[in-house]
């Protein structure tokens, strides 16, 4: 562990009440001479910053960077950011949240202190692709919702702690005139709701629900929101729904922000007393963010971020569909089979050309957790060139290069990286993976939609693409086959039937990115087009990635605020999403990372062009600047998933 003590340097230590782990940025001299080094840090090292024999950080080396000065920066997280670095499917039955906490910490190697009793215990918990911060906190929500306690996780002494959110105040103080250096308030109505109009049932004879605040409305006008929710029919149930609605929007934004001078203490989750008379902050608060600044003279200062409620992050269980009940005729009505083939052991049948990167493969392999399917490898690097072309994978073009532009390593480390990838999204079917490295991963939930890998779905996807592109055919329809002649060993097909519903197919398509409620529409305002739809909900919002795909853009932008861009390959079309006017300091990806649907991506906030806490978020067929109508696409209650690949009544279809 590398001990950074009283050197010239300066600290900044930041936290977030929803982020899994706190982040330490440290700047240093880091030279005697000006011509070598004083200390010679390791990625992966534990770091510990102490000021006047006070821990004030204890985490992980995760990047560093020196110049030719010496001048270092280091970027560190404590331990608990290893929750967002593992993904996992797993389940639970009849666990607390806290037995959740100590089988995830003891599985993936992470030291935990002491772990409160949650005390409920949860039914079920069926859990996929998730990380293992989002299933924490899925277990946590599920247990706020039974017992209404609130529980969070925090790292000290390098330990995980999960805490049970007390009521009473700590007794620290920021005071106009002693240690508070200044505050800002704002506050505005432009999201606000004065009242909510809802429809439900028949849109041709729907019922009619309303929910009026007459004090916020005579202090702020008639301002409407509206909703279709045809799954509702009953009016009783149709007004408690518009009534339960209304608090949740009809409150104006507010945004409390101070600067201080810094104590240790105050971090995201703890609460304090502040009294300034010019903004009015004053009574008690909750710290939602932190940053602590340490200068190198020793000057402490912090940014803090307060909220008059204790918003812990919060993520809804959605529960997988279960199998259909078969009838008596053996049948499953309403159901999908799917095939699924695995491999065991097995042998490429290729030359010595080809044999010779096999060391090579089973690298790149190894690194993406696919070492078993080393020969698989090598029989359709066979497929692909027979070890005669420089780009031995012809894997180029997965990357949206031209034909043969890697080479030889480069060629083997993107086609094992893609081949890994298509695998994990055909949930380990080895034919569909093949098929779809020689199509596009577009393939994979197309063929899942229709069962799975088959040669008459090959066969349709190939006609169907080609017919769109205008071309004289698309791919190679005899992929696998032509695959597998090079490979010599057992295959393993199992066929399962599960319960298919027009919505499950969607969510290959896209799923909404946050709860809350839509704001506004795509249309023309204030004079020009708006090319999305906003959705606006009070609290710590998780923003999540509509559908999988790659990171296209990640930054800070003067119009969208905090904002991140992915693009999306889906049956074939490309798509790009765009989330707008996040928290400061909440995006989670940067440019080519790569994301599953599902996956929090981020926090609605309000940076950027922006009037009030919402997320702005687009929908373009194709890149950028080709904006389409997002409610089409991320569903509506009720509605299907259409031919055309958008969202509508089922009637349409």
């Amino acid at each position: 562990m590398t001990v950074l003590n009283n050197m010239n340097m300066g600290v900044t230590i930041s936290g977030d009440l929803a982020q899994a782990s706190r982040k330490c940025e440290v700047t240093l001299s880091n030279t005697t001479d000006s011509e070598h080094r004083k200390i010679y840090f390791k990625l992966g090292r534990r770091i510990r910053i102490v000021m006047d024999k006070t821990e004030l950080f204890q985490g992980i080396i995760f990047g560093y960077e020196i110049n030719d000065n010496g001048e270092t920066a280091i970027t560190a997280y404590d331990a608990n950011h290893y929750l967002t670095k593992n993904s996992d499917s797993l389940r639970f039955d009849n666990k607390k949240a806290s037995d959740i906490v100590k089988y995830i910490c003891k599985r993936y190697g992470i030291k935990t202190g002491k772990i409160t009793d949650t005390r409920y215990v949860i039914p079920k918990l069926i859990l996929r692709d998730k990380t293992l911060w989002d299933i924490i906190v899925i277990a946590l929500t599920e247990t706020f919702k039974k017992n209404g306690k609130q529980f969070t996780l925090q790292s000290r002494g390098g330990y995980l702690h999960l805490v049970e959110r007390r009521e009473q105040l700590t007794r620290m103080y920021i005071e106009d005139g002693k240690n508070l250096l200044g505050a800002t308030y704002s506050s505005n109505i432009d999201d606000t709701k004065t009242q909510v109009h809802l429809t439900g049932g028949d849109e041709e004879k729907p019922i009619s629900a309303f929910a009026v605040d007459t004090e916020a409305k005579n202090v702020y006008g008639i301002m409407q929101h509206y909703e279709h929710v045809s799954e509702v029919t009953d009016t009783k149930k149709l007004q408690a729904l518009a009534k339960s609605m209304l608090p949740k929007i009809n409150k104006p934004e507010q945004e409390f922000n101070i600067e201080a001078l810094g104590i240790p203490q105050v971090i995201s989750g703890s609460s304090i007393l502040v009294r300034e008379s010019m903004t009015g902050i004053s009574g008690a608060f909750y710290v939602v963010t932190d940053t602590h600044n340490f200068q190198p003279d020793g000057y402490h200062t912090m940014s803090l971020t307060l909220s008059r409620t204790f918003d812990v992050p919060v993520e809804e269980y959605d529960p997988p569909e279960e199998k259909k009940a078969e009838s008596n005729d053996g049948s499953s009505n309403g159901s999908t089979t799917t095939t699924t083939t695995t491999i065991k052991g097995g042998r490429a049948k290729v030359p010595q050309i080809v044999r010779k990167w096999e060391p090579m493969v089973r690298k790149y392999a190894r690194i993406n957790g696919i070492e078993s399917y080393t020969e698989l490898l090598l029989a359709f690097m066979m497929q692909e060139s027979g070890g005669r072309y420089p780009d031995l994978m012809q894997s180029s073009e997965s990357l949206g290069l031209g034909r043969n532009v890697l080479r030889y390593e480069a060629s083997i480390k993107q086609g094992v990286k893609y081949f890994a990838n298509t695998l994990r999204k055909s949930k380990g079917d080895v034919k569909l993976a093949l098929q779809a490295y020689n199509f596009g991963e577009g393939f994979i939930p197309w063929a899942l939609a229709r069962g799975g890998y088959s040669m008459a779905n090959a066969k349709a996807f190939s006609a169907m693409m080609a017919k769109k592109h205008g071309w004289r055919r698309y791919g190679d329809v005899n992929y696998v086959p032509h695959v597998l002649r090079y490979y010599e060993g057992s295959t393993t097909t199992v066929t399962t039937t599960t319960k298919s519903s027009s919505s499950s197919s969607g969510r290959s398509l896209f799923i909404k990115p946050c709860e809350g409620v839509i704001t506004s529409e795509m249309k023309r305002r204030w004079g020009r087009m708006h090319e999305g739809i906003d959705i606006a909900k009070a609290g710590t919002v998780p923003i999540k990635a509509a559908a999988s795909g790659t990171v296209s853009k990640s930054y800070v932008s003067a119009s969208y605020g905090e904002v991140i861009f992915i693009v999306h390959n889906i049956n074939g079309q490309v798509y790009e999403t765009v989330y707008g006017h996040m928290r400061k300091g909440s995006r989670r990806f940067k440019v080519g990372d790569k994301v599953s649907q599902g996956t929090q991506i981020g926090l609605m906030g309000n940076t950027g062009r922006s009037t009030g806490q919402h997320l702005h978020f687009e929908v373009h067929k194709g890149r950028w600047k080709n904006p389409v109508d997002p409610t089409g696409y991320i569903g509506k209650p009720g509605y299907v998933l259409l031919e055309d690949g958008t969202w509508g009544p089922p009637w349409k279809k």
